[in-house]
């Protein structure tokens, strides 16, 4: 039977009252799988929260991590700077560093001609460049591929020497983390270590 031929016969008029609950039942049902529950969208929720938020937190360790190693290198070489002494250092950085992201890619060149009623013709070249994610694929899983990793910008730094209050250290020392981090002698900081710090 087509649909137009039910509503115009009126067939429907004719159903009992179980077909007309089955109707509606069928209904409800459709409506109750279409419409999504609020506690699946606040699970769903939580969950991207909680996965963000590790997230967050692998990167910050790994940051501490990369500063804690770089102010041991930095204190083991500046204290066999001649006069320097004993060293503590402080570094701050200016970013988290960044991943590049390989990508593919494709060039595409198209000509058109065209004749106008004249007899003159006119060609036209249009080239395109398209780039695209590279990604690699482990266990199912497709992850984009790291071509580059560049490590976090230093920001500051700071040199508490016990020699820090002589001019040629204080120079040497700033020299040195100059050239080691590519930054500005303003964002380099020697200090003299306190008295008490020296008897420890």
């Amino acid at each position: 039977m087509k649909l137009k031929d039910f509503f115009q016969n009126r067939s429907w008029k004719k159903w009992e009252k179980s077909q007309w609950s089955i109707l509606i039942l069928v209904g409800m049902l459709l409506m109750v799988i279409a419409i999504p529950t609020k506690d699946k969208e606040k699970e769903v929720q939580k969950l991207q929260e909680e996965v963000g938020e590790d997230a967050a937190r692998a990167a910050e360790v790994e940051k501490e991590d990369y500063v804690r190693k770089l102010e041991q290198r930095l204190c083991d070489t500046l204290s066999r700077l001649e006069g320097a002494g004993a060293v503590e250092v402080m570094i701050t950085l200016e970013d988290s560093g960044e991943s590049i992201v390989e990508k593919d890619t494709s060039n595409e060149t198209s000509t058109l001609q065209e004749a106008d009623s004249a007899g003159g013709s006119r060609s036209e070249k249009n080239a395109q460049t398209a780039r695209s994610t590279v990604y690699r694929e482990e266990s199912s899983e497709k992850t984009p591929f790291i071509g580059k990793e560049m490590t976090p910008k230093v920001a500051g730094v700071l040199v508490v020497a016990q020699g820090g209050d002589q001019t040629a250290v204080k120079q040497n020392i700033s020299e040195a983390v100059m050239a080691l981090f590519q930054i500005d002698v303003n964002r380099i900081k020697v200090v003299k270590m306190n008295m008490q710090e020296e008897e420890y």
